[in-house]
């Protein structure tokens, strides 16, 4: 008795808006990884992150028909629920823990102990560097490593694309000052 694509009438969304949306199945496969890293470099413990990571896919999955393609970019969007997730995560926990962020991946270390400790060395430093940094900059540095664009990362803190870019800059800014007092 119905006509074309009446079997979609008894869906709540729009038919167009569906098929824009990937799977959900397919954005867990391609950004799990990212929203782990980016958690991770978040908090204390990889069962902390782990667990995070969890609560934000399980959130995403639940919020999944109410998000829109047109609206924000499915990167933008699972970050901004790892952030929101995050920020749960500490004050549930009672703890006003600075938000630290580093790179995404650490430095490629070198065959050579010595140089490879060298590395790690560098790196726990520019972690304490990262984490004295302003919060909404240490944001910046924590989203756009984790791969979003200037634009996904304003819209996640709320601010224009080139206010997100100002941000970065000057967190880029400020931890090359710190490095360049200390090799002095």
């Amino acid at each position: 008795m119905g006509g074309v694509g009446s079997s979609n009438d008894a869906y709540p969304y729009d038919s167009a808006v569906l098929a824009n949306r990937p799977p959900f199945e397919d954005l867990y496969r391609e950004f799990l990884g990212r929203i782990y890293a980016y958690v991770r470099a978040q908090v204390t413990t990889s069962a902390d992150a782990e667990d995070i990571t969890a609560q934000v896919f399980m959130n995403a999955y639940q919020a999944y028909g109410r998000f829109e393609v047109r609206n924000t970019t499915p990167a933008a969007w699972l970050f901004r629920i790892a952030r929101n997730a995050t920020l749960d995560h500490f004050r549930a926990h009672g703890r006003r823990e600075k938000l630290r962020r580093t790179i995404e991946h650490q430095p490629m270390s070198e065959e050579d102990p010595a140089g490879m400790a060298e590395e790690r060395i560098q790196y726990e430093a520019l972690l304490l560097h990262v984490a004295r940094l302003p919060e909404r900059q240490r944001d910046a540095i924590s989203l756009r490593h984790s791969g979003l664009t200037f634009e996904e990362v304003g819209v996640l803190m709320s601010c224009s694309e080139d206010a997100a870019k100002m941000l970065y800059h000057r967190a880029l800014k400020a931890l090359r000052e710190v490095v360049k007092e200390e090799m002095a």
